[in-house]
This record gives C-alpha cells, structure tokens and sequence, in this order.
C-alpha cells in the first residue's frame, strides 16, 4: 500500500510538471529520451523499455534510490507515449535484440541480464551460472569472475556502465575488507608498520583509517578530541597507496578550513590549496594543479559544478551535521559533489531527530536507509493526529549502519588517549566587525610611529589594543547595540558536541554517550552573559562565575557544576582562571587567549591537574587575521609574549611598560602598520582614506573618553565601584564616543 501510494504520487507530479521530452533513438517508443525540466533547468535521461513497472529507468536520484522502480520523469514519458499510442501497443515490451548486463534498481541493488532468443551455448551457461530464473544476480558467483567469463564469450555483451560501475565497486569493496582483516590481524599482533603520517598513530587511530580506507565511503562519528582530522588524513595516505587517489576535496565549515591546512602541512606535506576570494579568483584557483582541495560549504553552493569538473577521488564532510537538514540547500548541493571515495566527520551525527541522521548517510550511501517514505514509516511513532511521539526499531538502524560508521566514545579509548589535546578554531570577523576594527587598528598604528609617548597617548595605545581584543570577541562588547559574534555563533555550533545531547524531548534519539562537562573562559565578563545567552537558547545548563560575586555565591556555583547533572557549562572569567578545582569537566574552551601564557595555564589547570582521571580538551578561539592570530603565532614560537613585560599572573599590560621599547616593537609587529607615512584607512566597498594632520577639533574630548576606557578596562579600578555605577559609566562614555566619533578621523 505505501509503495503504491508513493508510484501514484510521482504519477501526479509527472502530470504537474511542464517537462520538455526528446527521443534521442530511431525507435519511436523504445528508446533513450532526455527529459528536461524548464523551471530547474534539470536534465536526465529516460529509457523506455515497456509500461508497467520496473520496466524503465532514469538516471535521476529519486529513480536511483527510491526502490520503486519508476520515477515522476519515467511517468511523464509514458504519460507522453500512451497519449499518441494506440492501446494494444501500450502492452509491447522492447525486444531483446543483443545480450544486455545491466543493473536493478529495486529494494537491493542487483545485477540483471538481458538475453536475445538466440546466443550461443556459453552465454546460456553463463547466465545459469550467475542469474536467477528472473535474470537477476543469484548471489552464486563472483562479480570478478563474472567479468572474466563475459570476456570469453563468442558474442559481444553490452555491459551498461552504471552496471560496470556497481561491479567495481564491489570487487574493490572485497579486496579491501579482505585487506583490512590482514591489517589488524597485525595490529593486534604488533607488527603493522605503514607509516602513513609524520606522527605515529594510537591503536584506536590506526583501526579508525583503516576503517576509513577499507570502507570506501563511511562516516566517523568518533567523541570531539579523539582525532577524527588525524585518522581521516591516515587513511587518505592509505588509499593514495592503495588505490591511487590523486585529488582529494576537503568540505569544512569557514572557521577549520585553515586548521586542515596546517594540520595536512604538518602531518602529510601534500601540496594543499584553499579557495578563497571572488568568483574570479576562484575560478582560476580550480584550474591549479593540488593533491588537497579545501572549501567551505557556502563555497559548494555556488562552485558545485567547477569542483565536479575537477573530479575528485575523494571528498571529504568535516562537520557534517551542517546537511543534516535534507531540505537545504546547501544539503542538496553538497549531495551533487561526485567522487568515488568519501568519508563524512562528525562528532554529533544525531542531534535532535532521526532524519537528521538520516540525511548525512545519504551523502555517503543514497540507498543505505532505504526511500525516506519506508525509512520514515518503519522508525517514527506518531499518535492520531500525526505528531510525533518518538522512534521505534531502532536496532535495524545500527545493524543498516554499521558496515559504514564507525564510532568510539572517549570512555572507550580512555587508556590510549594523550593527557591533552589542544585544538584552534579561527573564525572571521564578520563585515560590521572589520570597520570599527581596522579604525582601532589605524589609531594604535599611528601612536606606535610616534618617537615619543605622553600619557595621553599611552592610555590611547591601551584603550585601542582592548578595544581591538573586545571587537573580536563580540561587536556589542564594544558598542553595547550590536549583538554580532562570528565566536557565538561557533561557539553555539560546538557546544552541543562538547557537552552531548542533553534535550529531553520526547521526539529526540540520544545515541550520545553520558554527557561531558566545559569550562568556558573569557577575560571579559560580558562576554561571559553573551555565551550565556547562547545556553540558554540551546536549553543547557550552566553556572557562572566573575569577579562580582560574593564568597557564597562563588561557591554555589561551583557545587551546582559538580553536583547537578543538568549543569553541564561552567562560565568564568578569569576570576575563575586560580584556586578553584574544576575536574567535574574534561573540556576547556577559552572565547579568547589570554595573552600572557602563565594565564593560559592557569585556565587550563582548573580542569587539567592532579586527580583528573580523563584526558582533556583544550579550544581556543581566534579570529583570523587580527591581532588575536598573530598573538597565537607568538605564543607557539616564543612560549611568552612581550617577553620581560607582564607582572605576575594578570593579563593585561602595565600602564609604565608601555614605553619600553621591547613591548613598542612588539606592538608594531602585532598591528603591521605597513609602509611608513600616514595611515589608511580601509573599509570594505569604500575608496581609500588618509587621516587629516590637525586633529586637536576633538583631541580633548578623546583624551576624556579614552581615559575612561582604560579606566573601566583596569581591574584594580573596578574592584573601586559598585555594578551599577560601572555600568552607568560605562554607558556615558559611549555616549560621548558616539557623539565624537561623526567629525573623528578613528
């Protein structure tokens, strides 16, 4: 009854639709018609071999995976042919006029054969040996030997190339199953040497490329830490051994595409190339020769037919649960990438409903789950009135996927894992973010020219390198109005894999192991309450702590973490940075670096310490091509950054070494003013600007705002004044600022 309900539904779209329809043969009924639609600008082709069902087939997707052997554009032929048909040949098959392999898109994906009224003795055995009475593969052979035997054949065969290519897949398929059961037969003995990376692999790693690679196309769904990156590059230097891939397309949100750079620079030494900039640009970009091809997802909408031209061996999803959404499009695009290879990363594969689950296999097998009609029939549980209740069968699920998902929780591989894992994630600054930045920039560059600092311009230098730092964060710790956080917006991505799923809505499957536990730092309180309001969207649990609590509500906070299994996020400033023990987590993820490496540590050592009986996670923040990335450049070359400046643990720069001339370097180095002379100013879609010499019109009324600033930004002052008076002052600074900033060069 469901596959008929679903035949009369295609029927009816096939009458919907305004198709275009050409015979491409001689024949005027049996034969090839490209059928295309105006509207999508979609083109496919239709063979016509009879008028029931199962007769014919198209080369669309839905006729490819929806197991009912008919499709809305094989209807519309056949709506075409009937109309100009009389009704005795409407009940003609084609004949078979020459030995035809081809393949059968039913509920299993199988061989068939065609066979004329006439062959010879060996095509008769041939097809006894391998077929069924209804020419369908019987399963009694081996495709390998199949190939072999239909070269000997006195006739020619006509082998259709979707059939070939089914064949051949298979064949590989076995070889490297076989392959991957030698493999860990020397796993297990000790004796496997491959060599793939410049770093050795853990057990578990090792047995998760070779999953990788033995699989074909397969989905790791391995816990956030574990390194997915790291087994996904062994096992694409396995199959470039093994099966000669050559071209390896790389899928990945904006914020880790240049974290796969450095990870394949550092660990394989490929040639990698990232697409980047305008139409024009990356037009070029795809015509250079490279072994590594890395985009983001926004980037497949719109090049998805010049990374096809490139034909990819392999194509790699990082962060797959971005086309969990089927109905996207970004999700349909993504799903029109062509390679024989590929492997899907993805540390929540699962989030809230089961067609999320669903729509992320699809990359990897269209046909694995079955029509999404069946699949959702034979899982979902609804009550009278068709709203979900929850799933069901859910064992069927795990048996379907388990020859292509692998997936180890942290607990699993608890003995194996390292003590800490550091990760980075850049983001970009978002385009209201890049103007107030660069006039911050142009202001500390042209303080740091100067050959003499008074204490005006020295607060100024202070004021606009955290006014730089805040920006990056988030643009309303800077204007108070505008909520605009490319970091939130990770961080709101991220947060779920870090911590699990913790919804208890009864529509949700939670195949996520028992929830882990995050320490989320900032050096700002207010960016701390903007991360809050990103949990409290998401509906998880969390504690705070800053500067302004007392010792009860410090205290509170922390027992509600460790004890309350609801409370899953603890958010500190760097209050919470020394003295309080943070284990109940195994994640720490710092919104920003702190620039002094001892405050780093400090972070880190609140979760990461003695009595820790989990390996731990450490996320940094940064955003790309600021100052922030270039402190991080520092940090992992010199260990210390203004080395000789900072005092003790604070994070933050003392007012006197302002005028030291190592720190002053420093800052040059950070800003990169670029040519000497005046500064420009640059702003996205604007003509270029210079700053005017005379600039004593509002050089008072900075003097006043700036101070404050540094004032506001100085702990030591805070500590001074109550909340409400900061915040009041706070306010009236940025009116002031907002009055000045019209007839201001910065």
């Amino acid at each position: 009854m469901l596959r008929e309900e679903q035949i009369d539904i295609r029927r009816q779209r096939a009458k919907a639709g305004k198709f275009q329809i050409e015979n491409l043969g001689k024949n005027r009924v049996f034969s090839d018609y490209r059928i295309t639609n105006p509207d999508s600008g979609g083109q496919y082709t239709v063979t016509v071999r009879g008028f029931e069902v199962g007769d014919n087939a198209c080369t669309c997707p839905d006729f490819k995976a929806n197991t009912l052997g008919t499709c809305k554009h094989v209807e519309a032929v056949l709506d075409q042919l009937k109309d100009e048909l009389p009704a005795h040949l409407q009940k003609k098959k084609a004949a078979v006029t020459r030995p035809e392999i081809y393949l059968h898109y039913g509920e299993q994906l199988s061989l068939g054969i065609h066979l004329p009224p006439r062959n010879s003795d060996k095509l008769t055995r041939l097809a006894n040996s391998y077929f069924d009475e209804n020419g369908l593969w019987s399963g009694k052979g081996r495709y390998q030997e199949l190939t072999d035997d239909v070269e000997r054949l006195p006739e020619a065969v006509t082998f259709f190339s979707d059939a070939l290519e089914f064949v051949s897949v298979e064949i590989e398929r076995s070889e490297m199953l076989a392959r991957e059961q030698e493999w860990l037969a020397q796993l297990d003995a000790g004796t496997l040497d491959l060599k793939l990376l410049t770093v050795p692999l853990y057990d578990y790693q090792a047995r998760g490329a070779l999953f990788l690679a033995c699989r074909g196309r397969s989905i790791l769904g391995d816990d956030m830490g574990l390194g997915k990156t790291v087994m996904t590059l062994a096992a694409i230097e396995l199959l470039a051994r093994e099966r000669g891939v050559q071209k390896v397309l790389v899928v990945a949100p904006s914020s880790v595409k240049y974290q796969w750079e450095g990870e394949i620079q550092k660990f394989t030494g490929r040639p990698v190339q990232i697409i980047e900039g305008g139409p024009e640009d990356r037009r070029d970009q795809y015509t250079q020769p490279t072994f590594y091809r890395l985009v983001n997802y926004e980037q497949v909408v719109r090049d998805r037919e010049a990374i096809n031209a490139w034909k990819p061996d392999l194509v790699v999803l990082d962060e797959a649960q971005r086309i969990k959404n089927w109905e996207s499009k970004t999700s349909k695009e993504v799903k029109k990438l062509r390679s024989r290879y590929a492997i899907v990363l993805t540390g929540t594969p699962l989030e809230n409903k089961l067609e999320e689950l669903y729509s992320i296999v699809q990359f990897v097998d269209e046909r694995r789950f079955g029509p999404a009609f069946h699949f959702l029939h034979e899982h979902r549980v609804l009550d009278e009135k068709g709203n979900l209740k929850g799933y069901r069968n859910l064992d069927k699920i795990r048996e379907r996927l388990a020859p292509i998902f692998l997936r180890r929780t942290r607990g699993e591989v608890l003995t194996q894992l390292p003590l800490r894992t550091d990760n980075t994630i850049f983001v970009e600054l978002a385009p209201e973010q890049r103007t107030p930045y660069e006039e911050q920039r142009i202001t500390l560059a042209r303080l740091l020219q100067k050959n003499y600092l008074t204490d005006l311009d020295r607060k100024r230098i202070l004021a606009s390198v955290v006014n730089m730092r805040t920006i990056c964060d988030s643009l309303y710790l800077f204007d108070r109005q505008t909520r605009i956080s490319p970091k939130l917006d990770e961080f709101e991505l991220l947060i779920p894999e870090v911590v699990g799923n913790t919804s208890s809505t009864a529509d949700v499957v939670d195949l996520s192991p028992m929830p882990h536990k995050a320490v989320v730092f900032s050096q700002w309180e207010t960016m701390i309450f903007e991360a809050a309001r990103v949990l409290d969207g998401l509906g998880i649990g969390y504690a705070v702590l800053h500067g302004g609590l007392t010792g009860k509500d410090r205290k509170e906070a922390m027992e509600r973490f460790k004890a309350d299994p609801a409370c899953v996020v603890f958010l500190s400033t760097d209050a919470g940075g020394t003295g309080l023990n943070l284990q109940a987590a195994d994640t720490v993820i710092n919104l920003e670096l702190p620039w002094n490496p001892a405050v780093l540590e400090q972070r880190i050592a609140r979760v990461h310490r003695m009595g820790q009986s989990r390996p731990v996670r450490v996320v940094n923040f940064v955003t790309r091509g600021t100052i922030e990335e270039k402190v991080l450049r520092t940090l992992s070359t010199k260990q210390a950054l203004f080395a000789g400046v900072f005092e003790g643990d604070a994070d933050e720069i003392p007012f006197g070494a302002v005028n030291s001339s190592g720190f002053l370097d420093s800052m040059r180095e950070l800003v990169d003013p670029g040519a000497e002379g005046t500064p420009e100013i640059t702003v996205p879609g604007l003509p270029t600007a210079t700053l005017p010499a005379d600039v004593t019109i509002w050089h008072g009324a900075a003097q006043f705002v700036e101070g404050m600033c540094v004032a506001l930004s100085n702990p030591a002052t805070l500590s001074q004044i109550s909340p409400e008076l900061r915040e009041q002052l706070h306010v009236a600074a940025l009116r002031l600022a907002q009055q000045i900033k019209p007839n201001s060069p910065t």
